[in-house]
């Protein structure tokens, strides 16, 4: 990988099926993040997306 594509990258977040929000990036020019960064932060958008969903904010649901 010769480094990131133009433009921000967007990251969304998911639980259970339900869309949840993403997360978008925007790097240095010319950065190239290694695999294990990027396995790095799919897992923690996933990780963000179960937690949402475990809250109940799906179906117009509140938290307790």
């Amino acid at each position: 990988m010769a480094g990131w594509p133009e433009g921000e990258i967007e990251l969304r977040a998911y639980g259970n099926g339900h869309y949840f929000g993403r997360f978008m990036m925007a790097p240095a020019p010319g950065s190239a993040p290694s695999l294990k960064a990027r396995l790095v932060a799919v897992t923690l958008a996933d990780q963000a997306g179960a937690a949402l969903d475990t809250a109940g904010l799906t179906n117009g649901r509140t938290p307790a």
